[in-house]
């Protein structure tokens, strides 16, 4: 009897440690955003074929390290980014136009449209507007870009 107990205590324990495992990487901010995470990436279900020239030689965009939200612990940038005048944050960080919504930052700064993932320590940069456009329509997201007026 003690032997099917002690079994089924470590049957429990294991299953308690995957689980833990699994919300980890799933809900941890330093982990969820790991190119070797399998659980929470953003891939659509869909998956579209696209012969376009640009895609076959790779990706449309750079990755380039975050300077938008400098200073800032990444898992606080979203309420960061709600407290501070919007307005103000286009003209230091030199965008021409901005949109947001809860989960991604877009904005064009002089010829270049950036995608920000809040709580990433990276960002795309685009070349194109509609190249960014493309990427935010399989990430799920509809984000207009607007110009500062909108922001006051």
């Amino acid at each position: 009897m003690r032997f099917i107990m002690s079994i089924i205590k470590n049957i429990i324990a294991i299953v308690a440690i995957i689980a833990i495992v699994l919300i980890a990487l799933k809900y941890a901010p330093f982990l969820k955003d790991q190119d070797w995470n399998p659980i929470s990436h953003d891939t659509p279900s869909i998956v579209q074929q696209d012969n376009t020239p640009e895609l076959q030689g790779g990706k449309r965009y750079e990755v380039e390290k975050n300077d938008l939200l400098n200073n800032i612990p990444l898992g606080q940038t979203k309420n960061v980014f709600n407290l501070i005048d919007k307005k103000e944050f286009m003209s230091v960080t030199g965008f021409k136009r901005m949109g947001y919504n809860d989960q991604y930052l877009i904005g064009q700064r002089d010829e270049q449209f950036i995608i920000y993932k809040f709580g990433s320590d990276k960002m795309r940069v685009y070349a194109t507007e509609i190249e960014m456009k493309e990427d935010l329509k399989q990430l799920g997201q509809d984000i207009p870009l607007k110009s500062s007026e909108a922001f006051e």
